[in-house]
């Protein structure tokens, strides 16, 4: 590497003279100097210059919950926010009436649903605005497929304790059956409604309910909101579920058999 222009190669030859090679020496101690302090400065501008452009921001993490309620499209594969080069059969599958978590970051972010059968068969695309906690329920009737996008603002959380063993269970409802009118949802031999008027992909508010070491069991009637006619009863433990934060989906047809039959399950909520 040269430093400067007056930099100079000593050699010594039998015409050289000792003190001739010493001053030569001596010029050149001096000019390396001088280079020196203009190089190191320049240096350390251009490192402290190169930190300042490399100012990375770190993205909050997100995560959202899948849950399939789709009716006649099978198992489902789900992208979410891994790009266009996503391998898709390494991912696992969600079969009907299941669920899984997946990870991201918040903000905008693309979603995109498959066949698990047939992974370049696309069920749904669509990009939402991620926040920390959220929900994406598939329903419908495939090839038409629905959504409900919720952003879980406030997951009830109870702490477990040994000391005081009897606790709670804190329960919603959402409608996912394509083809039912407004439900409503009551315990049996109850006059007063726990739901009223839950319309097709609407959401409940979670509610708390008893949860005892002894036996404690609910039995809900989801009925027709206009005929009042009982279209499913779900008898519900609450004693295995104490602690928990559920989510009783409503799927199938009202006037569905097999897999199309009018039903729940129950999807455990991550907070």
């Amino acid at each position: 590497m040269i430093l400067g222009e007056n930099v100079y190669w000593i050699y010594y030859s039998s015409k050289t003279s000792q003190q001739e090679s010493q001053y030569i020496l001596n010029q050149n101690q001096k000019n390396m100097k001088k280079t020196l302090l203009f190089v190191i400065p320049a240096a350390l501008l251009f490192m402290i210059s190169s930190c300042e452009k490399e100012n990375y921001t770190i993205k909050p993490t997100a995560n959202v919950t899948v849950v399939n309620a789709a009716l006649g499209a099978g198992s489902i594969k789900v992208n979410a926010g891994a790009g266009s080069s996503f391998a898709y059969a390494r991912a696992s599958d969600i079969a009907f009436q299941g669920n899984a978590l997946y990870g991201a970051f918040t903000g905008s972010t693309p979603i995109t649903i498959v066949s698990s059968t047939d992974t370049t068969k696309k069920l749904f695309s669509a990009t939402f605005d991620l926040q920390s906690i959220n929900t994406l329920y598939i329903s419908g009737v495939s090839p038409t497929i629905d959504t409900t996008y919720r952003v879980e603002k406030s997951i009830p959380v109870i702490q477990t304790a040994a000391i005081r063993p009897d606790s709670s269970v804190y329960i919603r409802f959402v409608n996912l059956s394509p083809n039912s009118n407004s439900l409503n949802i009551n315990i049996t031999s109850s006059l007063t409604n726990e739901v009223t008027g839950l319309a097709y992909k609407g959401v409940s508010e979670f509610k708390k309910y008893a949860a005892k070491t002894s036996s404690t069991t609910y039995s809900f009637q989801i009925r027709d909101a206009a005929t009042n006619v009982i279209r499913s009863t779900l008898t519900f433990n609450a004693t295995s579920n104490r602690y928990k934060t559920i989510t009783i989906v409503i799927r199938g047809l009202t006037d569905g058999t097999g897999p199309t039959a009018f039903g729940t399950f129950q999807v455990n909520n991550v907070g």
